[in-house]
């Protein structure tokens, strides 16, 4: 079995105030509509969406890939559990994509929220693993990049 490892961290600007930018973290109807119904959901159906972004709970995403993708009728589970809180501050979280009962990925995910020159910022540090058949660290990037935009143009920041 091949195991490709990666880290990588992001910063992201927003036009908004800190504690909206967290609650669109958090909130569960808020990042269910930017997140897992976002404009990426083309390539997608949503089959379950649920979050509670409390200390030892879940995020939990599941969803069947479209014939706009390599893998149409791949269905995929997500699954984070919330490792720590800080309002305004700090989320972090353990999270594994599963497909068939097969692991793909774990990764450990830390976002640190901030303030600067008047902007509110969210800075994304990803640790993974990627395990085989999974989308890689590169893909991973790229789907980050392309859900920080989904954020942005959903809170107009």
């Amino acid at each position: 079995m091949q195991v490709k490892f990666d880290t990588f961290e992001m910063v992201e600007e927003f036009n908004c105030t800190l504690e909206k930018l967290f609650h669109a973290f958090v909130d569960p109807a808020t990042k269910r509509a930017w997140y897992a119904d976002g404009s990426h959901s083309a390539t997608h159906d949503t089959e379950h969406y649920s979050l509670d972004a409390r200390v030892g709970e879940r995020e939990i995403f599941h969803f069947t890939l479209n014939e706009k993708t390599p893998v149409p009728g791949l269905k995929i589970q997500m699954q984070s559990e919330y490792i720590a809180r800080i309002d305004r501050e700090l989320l972090v979280q353990q999270s594994r994509m599963t497909s068939g009962g097969k692991h793909l990925s774990i990764s450990n995910e830390t976002f640190e929220f901030a303030t600067r020159n008047g902007k509110s910022l969210v800075k994304l540090t990803q640790q993974g693993t990627y395990l085989e058949g999974a989308d890689g660290p590169e893909l991973r990037r790229r789907g980050f990049q392309l859900l920080f935009t989904n954020l942005r143009q959903f809170i107009r920041g």
